[in-house]
């Protein structure tokens, strides 16, 4: 508003100086052309009145011409008339506020006196006066509306909206640039207003460009973190895993000896019993940790190693026949939606139903009420994410995957969590239930495959684990 405020001082002070100006020159036009038609009124009079005494003066004698000159001098408020003698002309004394003019009377080469014409000058006064104080008064009205017509105009075209772009750039200041500016004026603040908008636009879009940017980075990096966590843990299992197989082999065998003796006691036989029981679990658990190594020592398939065009359905068919028990103990159902054009993609299919035997095994651990699992294959066009090598091919706009997504209605995963599902060895299940290489083993089979696995969840509401393979084998350069 201070702009604002310069603006109308200026303009008053200009139109004072220049309304002034007019009184000033006006007042004094008015006055030197009163006192000129004064003076040709009295030169004209004079001329007159010389004219006619002098003609008396001649026919009739000096009296008659006195007596005429008495007839004139009749009292007045402002013209008087009167002889004077040429012996007294000399003896007069000037009058400021009035304005004399004398009129001559001659003939016969002889000067016989003046006829004197006087008038005051309080009625010019009083008209000059008047006049000041009527355009005194004009102007300080004029100024009045001037300065009122400029406060107006400059708040509204200058003082309000500068100030809304200065709010506007204060709150640029402070980091937000979301909130357009609405000025509708077709002048250079209105066009000033529309570029700071398009500006706070591009600023606005480069900042959810580098969020989404710096996000899929950070996600990048988590990955590639992961990766590298799962390379180490591939390389120990591998090793724990070749140690511990022989030794498990034999202590198997021995327990099996014993519980076939029919020499030994029952009590000794049912010992050996549950001695070898423990160590087929802990051979189970061997043989997910070389599953695991494996999966993290492979090598990515590339053009000299493609695989053969899996089937997914009779996939998904296997898996469900071999867990409908486990379902069943749940109250779970399986519900198998195929779309009509079913992808094959070259895959192994021991591997992925092993990652689907997994992730369904999963599905049924986290429903802890009667429901369904959804199990749902399908062809998607998408691109991966930011870790996962692109197929290269030819003709398509972007790359083709085949989907197959998991859904449970069971008690989802919490957002602390969900990062943390592929590590080895993490898991959030009962004791005895699972040594969390499941899904470790299911990540490292399809990322060996060129694909990845999508995870969402909700909780109290359920999962979805969908798992993406590519049509066409990802070339490594």
């Amino acid at each position: 508003m201070r702009l604002a405020r310069k603006m109308i001082l200026a303009m008053v002070a200009c139109l004072t100086v220049v309304f002034a100006a007019n009184a000033y020159y006006r007042i004094r036009r008015e006055r030197a052309a009163f006192d000129r038609d004064m003076r040709e009124d009295h030169a004209a009079l004079a001329q007159v009145l010389g004219n006619a005494i002098t003609t008396v003066w001649k026919g009739s004698g000096r009296q008659a011409a006195m007596d005429l000159v008495g007839m004139l001098a009749s009292p007045s408020q402002t013209l008087h008339v009167r002889w004077i003698d040429k012996d007294a002309a000399s003896l007069r004394s000037p009058h400021e506020d009035q304005i004399v003019t004398d009129a001559p009377i001659c003939f016969a080469n002889e000067c016989h006196g003046f006829v004197e014409i006087s008038e005051s000058l309080d009625v010019p006064n009083a008209y000059a006066h008047h006049t000041l104080i009527r355009t005194t008064v004009v102007t300080l009205i004029g100024l009045g509306c001037a300065g009122l017509v400029s406060m107006l105009v400059g708040i509204w075209f200058v003082g309000k909206p500068m100030q809304q772009l200065l709010d506007k750039a204060r709150r640029i200041g402070d980091g937000d640039i979301e909130r357009p500016l609405t000025i509708r004026q077709r002048d250079e603040i209105g066009e000033l207003a529309a570029e700071m908008n398009a500006m706070c636009l591009r600023l606005v879009e480069t900042r959810y460009a580098l969020r989404a940017e710096t996000e899929e980075r950070l996600r990048a990096q988590e990955q590639l973190r992961h990766a590298d966590r799962l390379v180490t843990v591939g390389k120990l299992a591998s090793g724990i895993a070749h140690e511990l197989g022989t030794p498990l082999g034999v202590a198997l065998v021995r327990a099996n000896i014993i519980a076939g003796n029919v020499a030994s006691t029952r009590e000794v036989r049912d010992a050996a019993r549950i001695i070898g029981e423990q160590i087929d679990r802990i051979t189970h658990i061997v043989r997910q940790l070389m599953d695991f190594a494996r999966g993290r020592s492979s090598t990515a398939p590339g053009p000299n190693q493609r695989r053969q065009p899996a089937n997914l359905r009779k996939i998904v068919e296997q898996a469900v026949a071999m867990l409908t028990p486990l379902a069943v103990k749940r109250n779970l159902a399986f519900e198998l939606v195929f779309a009509e054009n079913l992808p094959e993609p070259p895959a192994n299919p021991e591997q992925i139903e092993q990652v689907l035997v997994n992730l369904v095994v999963n599905a049924i651990h986290a429903s802890e009420r009667p429901g369904k699992i959804v199990i749902t294959v399908a062809a998607s066009a998408t691109h991966p994410p930011a870790d996962v090598t692109p197929p290269v091919f030819v003709g398509m706009e972007q790359p083709r995957y085949a989907m197959v997504s998991v859904k449970d209605e069971g008690v989802g995963i919490g957002p602390d969590i969900l990062p943390r599902i592929f590590e080895p060895f993490f898991t959030t299940k009962h004791v005895g239930e699972g040594t969390g290489l499941g899904l470790s083993v299911a990540y490292g089979i399809v990322r060996e495959h060129g694909g990845w696995i999508e995870v969402t969840s909700v909780r109290t509401k359920g999962s979805c684990f969908s798992v993406y393979l590519p049509m066409d084998v990802a070339e490594i350069i």
